[in-house]
């Protein structure tokens, strides 16, 4: 009698492990959709994974980043965002797309956030940008030899959000109102 239940444990498991990946084929399928160019494709299946497992990490980034490169949801955005981040709390480029859209939304607080999370990580050259912009962008200050800098190291080229923010603060901050 013993060995018949000795493999029920093994095959619950197992069963167990294929209902908890199942997010990931979504996943697999969406990426390879925005690899296509299909985004509209990618979104859906992102979000046929989240309903599968809303904690799915890479789900959450990845509908966030989407969402944020549309410019359309910004919220929607965020929310997905912010719930990669409880899981990749350090990530550079998930602090840089919410940096982005806490400060067009003009909120020092969230972007004051941002920047203590970035003070706890490894990456102190996008934290040296993330201040910058925040500098730039909110408070209308200049820092000449910081954007120097990011100028001649292309730090900003690194996300595309850093890249379009940086672009922001030259266009305000430092064109030349003569020139147009």
């Amino acid at each position: 009698m013993r060995q018949k239940f000795r493999y029920i444990p093994a095959i619950l498991m197992s069963l167990i492990g294929f209902h908890c990946d199942s997010s990931q084929e979504w996943v697999n399928i969406a990426r390879q959709k925005h690899s296509q160019g299909n985004i509209a494709e990618a979104l859906y299946y992102y979000d046929l994974a989240l309903r599968k497992n809303p904690d799915n990490a890479t789900a959450n980034r990845n509908m966030g980043i989407l969402l944020a490169e549309s410019g359309q949801a910004p919220g929607s955005s965020s929310l997905y965002l912010e719930k990669a981040l409880t899981k990749d709390p350090q990530n550079p480029d998930i602090l840089l797309y919410l940096l982005e859209i806490y400060l067009s939304a003009g909120s020092r607080t969230e972007a004051d956030k941002v920047l203590s999370a970035f003070s706890k990580g490894w990456d102190k050259d996008r934290e040296s940008l993330a201040k910058f912009l925040k500098e730039c962008l909110l408070e209308g200050k200049k820092n000449p030899t910081e954007r120097k800098r990011f100028q001649e190291n292309r730090i900003p080229d690194a996300n595309p959000a850093s890249k379009r923010m940086f672009r922001e603060c030259e266009e305000r901050m430092y064109s030349d109102p003569s020139s147009k």
